[in-house]
Formats: structure tokens, C-alpha cells, sequence
């Protein structure tokens, strides 16, 4: 194995899961010597600058959110075994974020209201109970696995809320999101491909028995907005399309919040003078601040597709048509030319909320806005509660999983004291 800091730039692999793990020294090697760089292996074309990123995201002409190949399954792999679990369920359509416009428009705007500022503005109290509700199930004890305790099960309980999941059903809706996670990861062997397959059906039909309820008794929720919306104001969504919408709200809605919100806190533990800074002045604006330098530094979507439409020249270097693209918003998130010191965990920096963890373009993450209110709310409720976070006892230091689009710790063992 070539060490990535020193081997030739060429031999670098972005898809090792050492490097997924640990992406950092490789993102600024690409960066300086290769921006646009061609992994000879998964034949992907890695665009690592700031500038660069932004510039893809924003021209959705150029660079389509619509893969090539018609996988109508949405699973990574040929195997017929595992193609013949994902027969069982309904075909894979590209809708919001896997859809280009004026289709990509015409889907999001059902689901615009849901998360418009007003709506949002009336979650913030059930976001401040249910992180007290999930902080009262741990302090006594002065410590927690915090991902488990608290990052997971805060936007779990949130998006369900919105979605008109019951309560009783979050623990599915956890283990269907980690089978689209494993199926994007580019990590699964076969027998993590059939799991996932597997809870991906799950998901399908548990879902299309909610969406006929909702069909024939519409509610005040997300899943009643999609499935009686109609396309141009006539054509009903089908079952497919409506259940592509649901995965990628169901996924956006709870997997990166979590992951951020535990990173959160580990980069707190790490960068003792930035809680000082908070602990200090606990105010909305610096919370605020904290939430944007966590979401810049964190990116928990680190990489998103895209498919050239023409050839493209970049850099000197020449991506044909139906080429496909990483943008590589993680590393675009530490472009020192971008962010000054961009490497350091900085909560005063100027210009926090130039970053683009939540992407930019038409594909800005329709859910940015909630993530922003959970995380501001949750901060808020645990710099009330808790203080000198630390490792707990015996606990190594954590680790981030492997995947080749999202970015999170495996999980995280702390010890706190609490505010009487």
C-alpha cells in the first residue's frame, strides 16, 4: 500500500477505504497537483477545488445529476441474486436529487412547503423537547455513547415526525436508511449487497401501504404532500416516484444531521479554546457559528455524482462526454484557497457560511434549513445541560466509517459533567 502523502500523485486511489476513512492529506495532494484527477481503477473524475466544486454544482447543463446506464433497480451490483431481491420491489426513479431540470423543479416543489421557514420555525420547540427527552435518558449516568444516545435518534425522531411515521416504527426507519447508505457506500461485499437489497424492499412496501392509507386519508405530512401530489397540476405520482422522493428525504433528513451533530462534539473535545469560546457565550449567534464551522469542517456529504453531458476542459485536462464526476464537497470545505487556515477548526472565521456542505446549485439540500434548526436547537439544549465533554474512560479514539458519498464516525464514547 502506497502511503498518499509521499507515493506519486498518480498512484493515489480516492476509493482505498484507508482513504475514505481518512481523507484529508489525500484531498489537498489532489487539490495542489491533480484538481481534476482520473482514478484509472473506478475510471471517476475526482474535482477536489473549491472554485472547481462550486462552479460544477451550479451548471447542471453541463454536469447532469442523471447517471448514465437506466439502473433501474438502484443497486450496485449485476449479481442476480441480489437484482432478483430488488425485482420484489419497485423500480429505482430519478426524481429531486437524482433528476435534472425542469423534471428535477417540478418533483421538489412538492415537497418545498414542508420545509418552508414558517413550518421550520414551528419545529423549534419539538426539537428542544425531544433533545431534553434524549439528554434526560443519559446524564445521570456522566456519559454515552453520544452517536447512539443523541446524534442518531434526534433527526431520526425529527424527520418521522414530518414524514407520519409513528414513533414505534423509528427503529425501522434507522435500519432502512442504513440499507441505502451500504448500498451508495461502494463498500458492501455480496452479502451486505442482499442485506441492503433486502431492507430497501422492506422500505418499498412498508411505504406503499402508508402512501394508500394517505391516499384515501390525507394528514398534515410529508408522505400525504408527495402522494397526492399531481405532475403539472394532472398526472398523479406513481408508487415509484413516490417512493424515490421518500428515500431521499428519509436519508438527507437523518443520516448527515446525525453525523455532523457527533462530529460536533468530538471536534469540541478536540479544540478545547472553540468550546471555551461557546461555553462563554452560549448565545444563538455564536451557536449559530459553531453549527456552520461543524458543518464546514464535518461535510458529511462528501462527494456527489455527476455526469458530464459534453467534453469538458479543466485544468488542461479534457473529461469526455458521459464521463462521470465526483464533486468533492469535503475537500472543497478545507480549499485553503478558500478558507484561510482552512485545516484549523475556526468558529470566528469571516466567511463560515461560504462552505458547501449542503451543496449549491439547484441541488442545494432541500433539507439545509431543518439540518440548521436541529443542530442550532440541539447545541443550545446541550450547552444548557452538559459540559467538559471528554473521551469516557478507556475509549479509543473514534473512527470514521468508509464510504465512498457520506463522511461520519462510527460512534462516539464520552464522558460529561452536568449543569445543575
Amino acid at each position: 500500500m502506497s502511503d498518499v502523502a509521499s507515493c506519486p500523485v498518480h498512484q493515489i486511489n480516492p476509493m482505498a477505504p484507508e482513504n475514505l476513512i481518512q481523507p484529508w492529506v489525500m484531498n489537498k495532494r489532489l487539490r495542489d497537483e491533480a484538481p481534476v484527477f482520473l482514478d484509472p481503477t473506478s475510471g471517476i473524475y475526482f474535482i477536489s477545488r473549491y472554485e472547481d466544486v462550486v462552479a460544477m454544482a451550479s451548471d447542471a447543463k453541463t454536469f447532469s445529476s442523471v447517471m448514465p446506464g437506466g439502473n433501474t433497480r438502484g443497486v450496485n451490483s449485476d449479481d442476480p441474486e441480489i437484482t432478483a431481491i430488488m425485482d420484489q420491489g419497485y423500480p429505482n426513479v430519478p426524481t429531486m436529487l437524482t433528476q435534472d431540470p425542469p423534471l428535477q423543479r417540478r418533483y421538489r416543489k412538492f415537497v418545498d412547503g414542508a420545509f418552508s421557514p414558517r413550518n421550520l420555525k414551528k419545529l423549534e420547540p419539538y426539537i428542544e423537547q425531544v433533545s431534553n427527552d434524549l439528554i434526560d435518558q443519559f446524564a445521570d449516568a456522566g456519559h454515552c455513547e453520544f452517536l447512539e444516545a443523541f446524534g442518531i435518534p434526534l433527526p431520526l425522531t425529527v424527520i418521522g415526525s414530518q414524514i407520519g411515521t409513528p414513533m414505534e416504527d423509528l427503529p425501522h426507519l434507522r435500519r432502512w436508511t442504513e440499507a441505502f447508505i451500504g448500498n451508495l457506500s461502494q463498500q458492501l461485499d455480496r452479502e451486505g449487497l442482499k442485506e441492503a437489497a433486502r431492507g430497501m424492499v422492506e422500505f418499498q412496501h412498508y411505504f406503499v401501504k402508508r402512501m394508500n392509507e394517505r391516499r384515501d386519508n390525507p394528514t398534515d405530512d410529508i408522505l400525504s404532500m408527495v402522494v397526492n401530489a399531481k405532475l403539472d397540476d394532472e398526472k398523479p405520482l406513481d408508487d415509484a416516484e413516490c417512493l424515490s422522493m421518500l428515500s431521499q428525504i428519509m436519508v438527507a433528513g437523518n443520516e448527515t444531521t446525525a453525523a455532523s451533530l457527533t462530529e460536533g462534539i468530538w471536534l469540541l473535545i478536540e479544540n478545547p479554546d472553540q468550546y471555551e469560546l461557546v461555553r462563554n457565550d452560549p448565545s444563538p449567534e455564536r451557536i449559530s457559528a459553531l453549527v456552520e464551522e461543524i458543518l464546514r469542517y464535518s461535510s458529511p456529504s462528501s462527494n456527489m455524482f455527476r455526469r458530464t453531458t459534453r467534453d469538458v476542459t479543466l485544468h488542461g485536462v479534457t473529461i469526455p462526454e458521459n464521463s462521470i464526476c465526483f464533486a468533492r464537497f469535503a475537500s472543497a470545505n478545507q480549499d485553503e484557497r478558500q478558507f484561510e487556515d482552512a485545516q484549523r477548526f475556526d468558529i470566528t472565521r469571516g466567511n463560515l457560511r461560504e462552505h458547501v456542505a449542503f451543496g449549491k446549485g439547484i441541488h442545494h439540500c432541500l433539507g439545509a434549513a431543518l439540518a440548521r434548526r436541529e443542530m442550532n436547537g440541539a447545541f443550545s439544549v446541550i450547552f444548557k445541560r452538559l459540559e467538559n465533554f471528554r473521551l469516557a474512560d478507556d475509549a479509543h479514539p473514534p473512527q470514521f466509517s468508509p464510504n465512498a458519498l457520506l463522511h461520519g464516525l462510527t460512534g462516539l464514547n464520552v464522558a460529561f459533567d452536568v449543569i445543575r
